[in-house]
């Protein structure tokens, strides 16, 4: 149980290093800073992992199927939430993905709600969850008053059995709304039933109902999946399509769904929302940025493998820096919308970091051939020796002379 605790833990420690700093207060720039509360695992989580204009810091307050008690959470929930409210202003998007708020101060809370109602900021819901650790402190909490989704109807939907669906449903676009999930109609995200499990957003009086999910239960055929209203000096939004562990809709259209929630924030911060080629064309270049991602990933393993050995990968780690030198300009290009330019940089250090794979795998290869030989010489060595002494166990036996049978022997 200790181990399984520590294990956890360092799991924690790798997910929060790995998903960036606190921003700096200085802010305004393509760059969206988001601050996402909620379990340590699910897709949100990952929105930056290929997209360059998000950088997502986790505040970890739920580890649901880990192995995690109350105190590690709630310990990194405070080291990593911000302690004043002009330090959480210097984020862009606050998303919540279902979060155990009773983590959290009340006075922490208001300070959540204050950001809520801060203008050119972006507040984005998933409370929903069956469970009372998540539904009691968010009904309790004032963040409730500012999210667009009825929880109260949720819990008692839960209670009925409809709280969600579990088989293949889909969604439907509500017409003649802005464009910020119009210009992705096209891509099979809306229309196919691939959304494996999703709960019911109820909109609250007063909202509006982007998104529906249809082909629901018979006793609700079709719920809000998308809702959002007016607070403060800005828009508030919420959603119901789950955002757990890897579920069929992310697996399918997730790489849209992160463009989704991109043109989301845009059309909060009164930016322009991006259109259909301008997603095709990020898309696109989104793959380069994945492809890269998971290259460098395997030249990892690999590099750990054989430093083990003592094997020299010098070499092949410049390389990739190199290769990382030109990522770099190709995600700044990315940001100044220079697509084809990002594109042909990203095929650059694609080329680089298949070399830096290679010279990985050779240093490996080396390292093991020596192994190799040693264990051979080693392996021969004894079989050596061993023939030897059975030769002359053996063979050159007649240099030993019978001796006659002692008295014991014979008696």
């Amino acid at each position: 149980m200790i181990i399984s605790r520590q294990l956890g833990a360092l799991l924690i420690v790798v997910c929060l290093l790995g998903l960036g700093p606190a921003p700096s207060l200085a802010q305004d720039g393509p760059v969206l800073e988001f601050i996402l509360l909620g379990d340590i695992v699910g897709w949100p989580n990952h929105l930056g992992d290929d997209e360059p204009a998000v950088d997502v810091t986790l505040v970890p307050c739920r580890a649901f199927g880990q192995d995690l008690s109350d105190d590690y959470l709630k310990r990194w929930s405070r080291i990593y939430f911000p302690r004043t409210s002009e330090t959480l202003r210097a984020y862009d998007v606050l998303f919540f993905n279902h979060p155990r708020l009773s983590f959290f101060t009340l006075l922490q809370q208001e300070m959540m709600v204050d950001f809520v109602g801060t203008e050119d900021r972006v507040s984005i819901a998933y409370p929903l969850s069956h469970y009372k650790e998540v539904q009691e402190p968010w009904l309790n909490s004032p963040i409730s008053d500012a999210i667009p989704i009825d929880f109260d109807r949720f819990v008692v939907s839960v209670q009925r059995g409809l709280g969600q669906w579990d088989g293949y449903s889909r969604l439907r676009l509500e017409p003649d709304m802005p464009p910020v999930f119009t210009p992705f109609e096209g891509t099979g995200a809306f229309s196919d039933p691939i959304y494996e499990q999703f709960r019911p957003a109820y909109a609250k009086q007063g909202a509006r109902i982007w998104i529906r999910g249809v082909n629901g239960p018979p006793q609700e055929p079709e719920v809000p999946a998308f809702v959002s209203w007016d607070y403060g000096d800005t828009e508030a939004w919420g959603f119901g399509i789950h955002p757990g562990t890897p579920r069929n809709h992310w697996q399918e259209t997730g790489e849209w769904w992160e463009l989704m929630f991109l043109n989301v924030c845009y059309y909060t911060r009164g930016e322009d929302p991006m259109i259909f080629d301008e997603a095709l064309s990020r898309i696109t270049v989104k793959s380069y940025f994945s492809s890269y991602r998971d290259s460098v990933s395997m030249f990892q393993n690999i590099v750990d493998f054989v430093s083990n050995m003592g094997a020299n990968t010098a070499q092949a780690e410049e390389t990739l820096t190199e290769a990382g030198s030109i990522k770099e300009e190709a995600e700044a290009d990315y940001l100044d919308m220079e697509y084809e330019s990002a594109q042909e940089r990203m095929e650059e250090a694609l080329v680089l970091a298949s070399e830096a794979m290679d010279e990985a795998t050779a240093a490996k290869d080396r390292a093991l051939l020596w192994i190799y030989v040693s264990e051979w010489m080693a392996t021969t060595a004894a079989a050596m020796v061993s023939g030897v002494l059975l030769w002359w166990l053996m063979v050159k036996r007649k240099l030993y002379r019978e001796v006659k049978t002692t008295q014991l022997g014979s008696a």
